[in-house]
């Protein structure tokens, strides 16, 4: 594609067919897009057919073009997860010869649509890198403001690249000023510090687990559902996957928390992991939670060589703030009108550690 003269008028959106793959792969994988992206230059044709044709539950994608020609692509993803069904996340992107010129603002324009007008979504969310000036203009022009800023979040080009969170809030979404009083705790376990042990999880944990997953205080600090059933904790237990790695903590005899690193798939995120971590209500402030963090915190370093662990955390539960804080965390930006649950729309800061 040589250099164009664009008038964006005549430029055409429409949703994305397979028999764009090729175009598409020839924008995706341009060193200039690709360095914007998650992609590699190397990533190889096949692989975008393969995507092309595979259609994913809330995934919306929309094409730009011009005279038969693709000039770039945008897709908006509704988040399927219960409390976030409000909200989700957009991408694009533009072939160079095609920058300037109107093609990534009718992108926007017609995602935007979408979101407002097709899904009644709240919340937009999308993540750029620092150094993109343009792109961050644009989606400041649309509505979108940072939320933080994440460190060291992605490599590509022989560097490491910082990423504005960025969003978009819609309508009158009620926020999270008046939360609301959570449910009351239930009566502390007697055990002692010598009683915790922490080790890898067992299918016969299932049970108990079930009972940390479950519980309405759980639900509240977590992205869980009060109302699940046992089947979705044994498949998480059941789940095995060499790039997820989980801790137990045992007293007496029972499992009453666990705690998850999952490394990045993206070969340019592969030093990143998320942290997910829950403990029993009934054993919170009892050091459970630090010695689950020290397990973690352990394996990421010594042996896994992960430089950057990242994890969110709703504005309203500081002690699990100050947990995270003990271990090196700091908040990198706050998620406004993050999850819904337990009668209230919380915020949720976003933190990382990062060697």
């Amino acid at each position: 594609m040589s250099d164009l003269l664009i008038n964006s008028r005549d430029v055409e959106i429409r949703p994305f067919h397979p028999d764009d793959a090729p175009q598409q792969h020839a924008i995706v994988s341009h060193p200039r897009v690709a360095e914007m992206l998650l992609q590699l230059p190397s990533m190889e044709l096949a692989e975008t057919e393969q995507w092309a044709t595979t259609e994913k539950p809330g995934r919306h994608r929309l094409v730009a073009i011009l005279n038969g020609r693709l000039l770039g692509a945008i897709h908006l993803t509704q988040y399927l997860r219960p409390r976030m069904q409000h909200s989700g996340s957009m991408g694009m992107m533009v072939h160079p010869n095609a920058w300037g010129q109107g093609v990534g603002s009718k992108l926007v324009e017609a995602a935007l649509n979408l979101a407002d007008n097709w899904l009644n979504l709240s919340r937009l969310e999308l993540e750029v890198y620092s150094h993109n000036r343009v792109a961050i203009h644009l989606y400041e022009k649309f509505g979108f403001e940072k939320e933080g800023l994440k460190k060291k979040a992605v490599f590509g080009n022989g560097r490491f690249l910082d990423e504005f969170v960025m969003a978009r809030l819609h309508g009158n979404f009620p926020g999270p000023a008046e939360p609301a009083a959570p449910p009351a705790p239930p009566p502390p376990a007697q055990f002692t510090s010598s009683d915790i042990i922490i080790r890898t999880p067992r299918h016969s944990d299932t049970d108990d687990l079930y009972s940390c997953f479950s519980h309405p205080l759980v639900a509240r600090t977590t992205l869980q559902m009060p109302s699940q059933e046992i089947g979705s904790t044994r498949k998480r237990i059941e789940t095995q996957n060499k790039r997820l790695h989980r801790f137990v903590a045992e007293v007496q005899g029972k499992a009453v928390g666990m705690i998850t690193l999952h490394q990045s798939d993206s070969p340019r995120t592969a030093h990143a992991a998320g942290l997910g971590m829950m403990v029993h209500p009934a054993y919170w402030g009892k050091g459970i939670g630090s010695q689950l963090m020290a397990a973690v915190v352990d394996l990421a370093d010594n042996w896994l060589n992960i430089s950057r662990i990242r994890l969110e955390v709703n504005v309203d539960n500081p002690a699990g703030v100050r947990l995270y804080h003990k271990f090196g965390f700091e908040i990198e930006g706050t998620k406004r009108w993050h999850a819904f649950g337990d009668g209230r729309l919380a915020d949720s800061h976003f933190m990382a550690r990062v060697r």
